[in-house]
């Protein structure tokens, strides 16, 4: 008698035979500062990291071209270069991870605009003003115009460059200097007023007990994952696959409310293809709940790569911890790892790697 599969098997091992990275992902997040604005002293230490990086058994690099301070890393029309790195840095990276066989994920601080730079600084009514108009450094998700703009720095790459991945980080609101913070400038405060009659201004109680506020909660939520949406489509016009990777917080619920970031429900409506957690911690019992928690959420919908902690405001790893956190992935089912950073990452957790082959 034959036994019936369910349409979710079905889906879930196709999913496994498309995948381009079937063979678990071995990451990490790199920042150009790490090798220097030198260009001719830069070079050399791309190619050794690299070097290394293969060795270490790294199939994946995820590249930081757009900072916190809103320069970029690349030769940009739309955006504006980082005054020390005069040449295109992704390109010289590009040429040679492409040989060695890593695979480059182009990584955008997507919301922050620290330095007011470029468009960002003729357009001040982009940024997130506070409950007392108090100016934030971070473009705000809720303006349509902001999206559009920060969508376009990605589309330049992915038309520009051989690249198969657009990775986003900070695609969310600010949780500095308090979590939620959404922004009170009059563009936004006018379009939730037509979303929902009210100016979220003049919510008295500003609490999870106000229905209204629950409704600002969740438009703002909607907002970040419209951006996300926006990308996916715009993306299609390529002419070739770009997949979409994303760093995320740890914990799903927590992240929907107090900054925005859905990123269950990106998993659910196929908006990404790789989701990073980022669960840096020593500890391995708190690691372990909330990469099975992360894996519950993406299993047969994306791939689960879990951000591990080398060295970080959060923690300071050491070669044997990153080994047990590995571990914990791979036996929760996680489709890889990413390390947090290249510049943490040195010679005694490389070595541990290589010798993990």
């Amino acid at each position: 008698m034959k036994k019936k599969i369910s349409l979710a098997a079905v889906a879930f091992f196709c999913f496994l035979a498309v995948s381009p990275c079937a063979a678990a992902v071995r990451g990490v997040w790199a920042h150009p500062g790490t090798f220097g604005a030198d260009r001719e002293k830069a070079l050399p230490r791309i190619r050794e990291t690299l070097d290394e990086y293969v060795k270490a058994g790294i199939d994946t690099v995820i590249l930081m071209i757009k900072g916190t301070d809103g320069y970029v890393y690349y030769d940009s029309a739309i955006g504006v270069r980082d005054p020390a790195y005069q040449w295109d840095f992704l390109d010289a990276f590009l040429k040679e991870a492409r040989p060695r066989g890593i695979t480059v994920h182009p990584w955008f601080c997507v919301f922050p605009e620290g330095g007011i730079v470029g468009q960002v600084r003729a357009h001040p009514e982009w940024l997130i003003k506070g409950r007392h108009q108090e100016m934030v450094g971070v473009a705000n998700p809720a303006l349509p115009a902001v999206r559009e703009y920060e969508r376009s720095l990605m589309l330049e790459v992915a038309r520009k460059y051989p690249v198969d991945w657009i990775h986003l980080d900070y695609i969310r609101f600010p949780c500095d200097p308090a979590e939620p913070y959404f922004s009170f400038d009059p563009a936004t405060r006018a379009l939730f007023k037509d979303y929902s009659g009210w100016d979220p201004a003049a919510i008295k109680a500003q609490d999870s007990g106000n229905m209204i506020w629950n409704v600002w909660l969740e438009w703002n939520r909607a907002q970040v994952t419209d951006f996300v949406g926006e990308l996916r489509e715009s993306l299609k016009t390529i002419g070739r696959p770009v997949r979409i990777s994303a760093a995320v917080f740890p914990d799903a619920d927590n992240a929907r409310v107090l900054i925005g970031q859905d990123w269950a429900a990106w998993t659910a409506q196929g908006l990404v293809d790789m989701l990073c957690p980022m669960l840096y911690t020593n500890n391995e019992p708190f690691f372990r709940d909330f990469v099975k928690r992360a894996v519950e959420h993406s299993r047969g919908r994306c791939l689960l790569c879990a951000g591990i902690g080398i060295g970080t405001s959060h923690n300071q790893n050491t070669p044997e911890g990153m080994l047990a956190q590995m571990d914990i992935s791979r036996t929760l089912g996680a489709d890889g790892v990413i390390f947090f950073s290249s510049s943490s990452l040195n010679e005694p957790f490389l070595a541990r790697l290589k010798e993990k082959r």
